[in-house]
């Protein structure tokens, strides 16, 4: 069985109890992820989940059923790698998903 990602278990638990977002789920990955998703999660509990750099997204249970995600790369990252990470997003079930690079540069991604 897969695990959470990291700061995913709030999320998780809040979409397990009925809960729905209004706002995007905040996914940062790249580099600085662990510091950005940290401070993110502070104030965000419910809307934060980080990949950690070099993992593989495939590896990770995302609690994104019905929900939008933005991604932020926070550096280092190649496209086939946010390619990757969108589509283990969909297969979760996420319903938008969209990139923000460490370019400013936005990328949405289609099912």
């Amino acid at each position: 069985m897969r695990k959470l990602p990291p700061f995913g278990k709030p999320l998780a638990l809040f979409l397990d109890t009925g809960g729905r977002l209004e706002n995007d789920i905040n996914l940062f990955f790249g580099h600085k992820a662990w510091e950005k998703g940290k401070s993110f999660s502070q104030m965000y509990p419910c809307r934060t989940l980080t990949l950690p750099p070099w993992d593989h997204p495939c590896h990770y249970f995302w609690p994104v059923k019905n929900c939008d995600v933005l991604i932020f790369e926070s550096g280092y990252a190649d496209e086939s790698y946010i390619t990757d990470l969108a589509g283990a997003l969909f297969e979760h079930s996420a319903n938008i998903v969209r990139c923000v690079t460490s370019q400013y540069e936005l990328i949405k991604f289609d099912k």
